[in-house]
């Protein structure tokens, strides 16, 4: 057996690489602001302005759209077809190379662009699970839903992998992705239907699986009415929050401070202390809130905390409804247990037809 050695953080120096997502439609600025953000990142992590940027282009060598406004940039044309005319598509083991090279290299960062064809493009997860589905039924569709399972246990190992390598690599990564518009409920302009990737809030649909948006150190979707700006924030750390301004576009400062916070370097991690002495404040409910918001220390902390603002106005308001109670009677100013109110405050539509169902049944029996 090897031996495992606990290794003290104080004796950790290496620098934290970073994981980006993109996400957006035609028009939301995808490729530019991946390209600046790059830059930004390239240069703090070499030290030096024009590092290279690696660039893996999808989509018929539009990235040399900027190659005069971005010199250093470091092509690859990856195509699903090559020199000699045969079709190699683009699954997950040819996405593993191509990181490899860009770290034997020693690129300080690379972009994906578009990554969404390893999820739809030829050769990609869709396409490989469509593949194997056909083998393991033999041409007949009768028997698709029930092979289906067994055509993804086939397949999700093989991107998993991929999704592994871009987490443990060793060079920063850009991912860029298609979104498609969400089809929204006219009455309550939210999302007709929630998925693993769906945001109920937000109407946009990432070509990607939901493993690979929330293994990304910062996941947002642009939407075309603020090219370059984060205005959906899928996951976003506290130490980013006060960098991603959804009215502001992204570019090569934000990744300067997202490198400089994986150096261990800039203020990244008081911001997020400054975050969690919000949240501490709004749990002693809004008058309180609302006098430390006022006091010297508040102020101070207003451009940061302001960036988490509904957040702390929901945990104000809960603080309030967690107090209003006698404690020699726990289930005054509260309401029954069950009451539509106090249930719904951690149920999903699924568990809320769950639980009216068993209600239903439990009359009905007695």
């Amino acid at each position: 057996m090897g031996v495992i050695r606990f290794i003290p953080v104080t004796e950790i120096n290496d620098p934290l690489t970073l994981s980006i997502g993109l996400s957006g439609g035609s028009g939301t600025g995808k490729t530019y602001t991946a390209l600046l953000m790059a830059r930004g990142i390239a240069e703090v992590v070499t030290g030096k302005p024009g590092a290279p940027i690696g660039y893996v282009d999808t989509e018929n060598r539009r990235a040399l759209h900027y190659k005069a406004a971005f010199p250093e940039m470091m092509h690859f044309d990856f195509a699903a077809v090559d020199d000699k005319g045969s079709v190699v598509g683009f699954g997950p083991e040819r996405w593993i190379e191509v990181i490899d090279a860009a770290e034997e290299a020693g690129l300080p960062v690379l972009i994906l662009d578009s990554f969404s064809h390893a999820w739809e493009g030829v050769g990609g997860v869709l396409d490989l699970h469509a593949t194997t589905l056909d083998r393991l039924t033999r041409g007949d569709d009768s028997k698709k839903d029930q092979r289906s399972q067994l055509a993804w246990a086939e397949v999700k190992p093989r991107y998993r992998r991929l999704i592994d390598r871009i987490v443990r690599a060793k060079t920063n990564i850009i991912i860029c992705t298609r979104a498609k518009p969400v089809m929204q409920d006219f009455k309550t302009k939210l999302n007709a239907r929630t998925t693993k990737t769906r945001r109920k809030d937000v109407p946009w649909d990432p070509a990607a699986d939901g493993d690979l948006m929330f293994e990304m150190t910062t996941m947002v979707i642009l939407d075309p009415v603020a090219p370059g700006c984060p205005v959906h924030q899928i996951k976003v750390a506290d130490q980013f929050k006060a960098l991603l301004n959804p009215r502001q576009p992204m570019g090569a400062e934000t990744g300067r401070k997202m490198a400089e916070w994986a150096k261990g370097q800039g203020d990244a991690q008081a911001q997020k202390e400054t975050l969690d002495l919000a949240r501490a404040k709004a749990r002693k409910g809004k008058d309180a809130f609302a006098t430390w918001w006022n006091s010297d220390e508040g102020k101070l902390a207003r451009p940061v905390a302001r960036t988490i603002m509904d957040e702390l106005q929901a945990i104000a308001s809960q603080a309030e409804r967690d107090t209003v109670h006698n404690d020699d009677d726990p289930f005054a100013g509260r309401g029954s247990a069950f009451d539509e109110d106090e249930a719904g405050d951690s149920m999903t539509p699924e568990q809320r037809a769950e639980y009216e169902a068993a209600i239903a049944n439990l009359s009905k029996s007695a």
